[in-house]
């Protein structure tokens, strides 16, 4: 490795206090400040990254503990974590045999590459008499090595957080393709079974690693070093359900698997400034199974529906596209600050978090963000 995590970016009280930063905004207690997370992410970092070794955990470390040492140097609302952040929907999908399609590079922004599966099954009836894989199957046997790998190398006060888990509903749909949706109508309950599958084996698999990692089952720290009540699903598939559909048939699935994990996790779907896909909120404002949504553009939905989104759903927001969007709309991120912060820094329900290239840019956004608290 050619990457040390110092100890003198240890800060046990300042972790506590982001921790206790993320939990009050996500359970609506107003605190003066909304929680603000700086990724520094600097493309030099990832000239080593090979998708050709994606099942090699040391380069990819590597990279990830250099964006850490990055990060913590802002000192931003940000938990010391690093996530085996890299391999998409790989880890379900191939314990069911499918096949990955791997990326021809690794970008900077892990999460937004990672393998693709390609479908398992070319008719619903082929789930009739499926099980449940087993922790040996697919890659899963790589993963574990991943966490320990990742363990050893980690001072123990850096946590290490399993790969974001696809959610029950969109792991069935890569396994059965888009073809899924029309089997929705046709066979719904072939479909229950596929989801309840992934859905248990997802918790399987959760389990197993942090057996590993030493990651307490009821305590979870999301892959970008947020705190959180649940674990963070992407089911970036629902943005194709109408919000009565999302609540009568998924809902379900996230309830049992809250129920085992002991918290109302985030839903992760992504959206961009022309698809917003904001009739997610809609199906989930009301929902007692999940705390939290997790989306680019949040952040504008909670600007604007913050009085009934108020004690029921926070939102996680602003990674992706959504800092540049500010900057063209308001000319300046120092602008979009000045107008944002003090109108909803005593109100709560919201945790921000963005990626910039360089610890320059990361300081002065820092600044700024504080600057703005204090008008």
């Amino acid at each position: 490795m050619n990457s040390i995590v110092p100890d003198s970016l240890c800060k046990p009280d300042r972790f506590a206090e982001v921790a206790r930063l993320h939990t009050n905004a996500f359970n609506w207690r107003p605190q003066g400040r909304i929680p603000l997370g700086i990724h520094v992410v600097e493309p030099r970092h990832a000239k080593n990254l090979d998708y050709n070794r994606w099942l090699d955990p040391e380069p990819f470390l590597a990279f990830q503990t250099n964006v850490l040492i990055d990060t913590l140097r802002v000192g931003s609302d940000l938990l010391p974590a690093v996530a085996v952040n890299h391999l998409g929907d790989a880890v379900i999908t191939s314990m069911f045999g499918a096949r990955q399609f791997l990326p021809e590079s690794a970008g900077t922004n892990l999460q937004d590459v990672g393998p693709t599966p390609l479908p398992v099954f070319s008719r619903i009836e082929d789930v009739t008499g499926l099980s449940r894989p087993g922790l040996d199957a697919g890659i899963m046997p790589q993963v574990l090595d991943f966490a320990r790998y990742y363990r050893r190398h980690l001072p123990e006060w850096v946590r290490v957080i399993a790969p974001m888990p696809s959610g029950p509903f969109s792991a069935a749909m890569s396994l059965r393709g888009s073809e899924f949706l029309l089997d929705l109508v046709d066979s719904p309950h072939l479909c229950h079974k596929l989801v309840d599958l992934c859905n248990r084996l997802q918790w399987d698999v959760e389990q197993a690693i942090r057996t590993i990692t030493g990651e307490p089952l009821g305590h979870h720290v999301t892959n970008f070093g947020i705190q959180g009540a649940g674990l963070r699903l992407g089911e970036d598939s629902w943005v194709n359900l109408s919000p009565t559909f999302i609540r009568d048939f998924c809902l379900p699935h996230v309830a049992n698997l809250n129920r085992w994990c002991g918290g109302r996790g985030p839903i992760h779907f992504c959206s961009l400034d022309h698809s917003r896909h904001e009739h997610i909120y809609a199906a989930l404002v009301e929902a007692p199974e999940v705390a939290v949504v997790s989306s680019q553009f949040g952040f504008e939905y909670y600007e604007r529906h913050l009085q009934n989104l108020k004690g029921h759903l926070a939102i996680e927001s602003f990674y992706g596209d959504a800092l540049a969007y500010v900057t063209r709309k308001y000319g300046s991120f120092r602008a979009w600050t000045n107008s944002f912060v003090p109108r909803f820094k005593n109100e709560s329900g919201l945790v921000l978090y963005c990626t910039v290239p360089s610890l320059e840019q990361a300081r002065e956004m820092w600044a700024y963000w504080t600057e703005a608290h204090a008008k």
